[in-house]
Parts: structure tokens; C-alpha cells; sequence
């Protein structure tokens, strides 16, 4: 799931640099897969809970799996309202392009050491990650800021709206590391 989504965003970028519809239309087709392997996990999880009557660190981690997953399907849906954006508003400021590219790397970044800290089953870096996401919140406001200066107030809004998607992914992506690090020792940690 997350390297479909690493890839929605990538291709989500284009889109919006390129103003290009067909790429757009790509991410919001590409949504349609997460959301299939959200189900396919929730699925498995089921089975595995009626089946196996797993305890304690394995019960645990079917939860934080069916958890993240969902906080993964979400980060896509903001991928895909990001895509449409693209289709019915259509471009991004010239000026902040590189913002707005520095803004999705920044959280790229965050999603990958995310996805490699469950991976390695890092506990560490599962405190450690959440705080990359003060460089998205940083490039947000910056980037609105620049925004608000253009005439357009419908404009303002919709890429105001647009840029809140990216910030909200990152915020998800702090969820994932609470799940990780609920899977590894049971404790309910809150980071927004």
C-alpha cells in the first residue's frame, strides 16, 4: 500500500506542475487499488483473529496492521482529493511549485522512514519520526502565506484546501508510528 501511494504522490506532483488531467485521473484509478488493499488486510485480519485466537504481541499487531492500513487508505483518499483538484481547478501558483514539491518530499520522506521503522520493528524511531512532520506544517504555512497574496479568493480557498490535503497526510503518517508503537509495546501514544 505505501508504495502505491508513494507513487499517487509522485504522480500527484506532475499533475499539479504540469497541470495535467490525465495524470490526475491516474491517481484518483490508482486510489481505487488502496482502497481494495485496505479491505484485503482488514479481510486477512479477520480470518487471522477467527483462526488463529492470537494473544497479546500477536493480537497486537493485527490491530496496529488493521490500524495502519487504515490510516494508509486515508493518506491515498488525500492523494486522490489532491488529483481532483487538478481536474476542476486546475493549476498552482507558479511561485510556490517548489514549495509545494519541497512540501510533498518532506512528507515522502516521512511516510518511507515510517513504513521502513514497522518494517524493522524500530521503537526508537517510531518517537523519533513524528517530528518530521513540523517541516510539512512549516512548508504549509509558509506556503499559504504566499498564497494569500493572490486576488483570487476562490483560488486562495481551493489551494488552500488543496495543500491541507499534503499537511493532513503527514499527520496520519504520525498515527502510524502510534500504532507501531502500540504493536510493539502495548502503549496508546498520542502525537497530535
Amino acid at each position: 500500500m505505501a508504495t502505491i501511494i508513494n507513487n499517487m504522490y509522485a504522480k500527484v506532483y506532475e499533475a499539479l506542475d504540469e497541470h495535467n488531467v490525465d495524470k490526475a485521473l491516474e491517481v484518483i484509478k490508482m486510489d481505487e487499488f488502496v482502497n481494495r488493499l485496505d479491505e484485503e488486510v482488514n479481510d486477512l485480519a479477520i480470518e487471522n483473529l477467527a483462526l488463529l485466537a492470537p494473544v497479546a504481541s500477536d493480537l497486537r499487531k493485527v490491530i496496529a496492521a488493521i490500524k495502519i492500513t487504515t490510516d494508509l487508505e486515508r493518506i491515498g483518499d488525500y492523494a486522490k482529493n489532491i488529483a481532483s483538484f487538478v481536474i476542476t481547478d486546475g493549476y498552482i501558483n507558479e511561485d510556490i511549485k517548489d514549495d509545494v514539491k519541497i512540501m510533498i518530499d518532506n512528507f515522502l520522506t516521512m511516510l518511507d522512514h515510517a513504513m521502513d521503522c514497522y518494517n524493522k520493528e524500530d521503537l526508537k524511531w517510531a518517537y523519533e519520526i513524528p517530528l518530521e512532520d513540523e517541516n510539512i506544517n512549516a512548508a504549509f504555512k509558509s506556503i499559504v502565506d504566499k498564497v494569500k497574496t493572490d486576488e483570487n479568493v476562490d483560488h486562495v480557498i481551493a489551494m488552500s484546501s488543496m495543500l491541507r490535503n499534503i499537511e493532513r497526510a503527514g499527520d496520519h503518517t504520525k498515527n502510524v508510528c502510534e500504532h507501531i508503537i502500540y504493536q510493539l509495546k502495548g502503549l496508546h501514544i498520542e502525537f497530535n
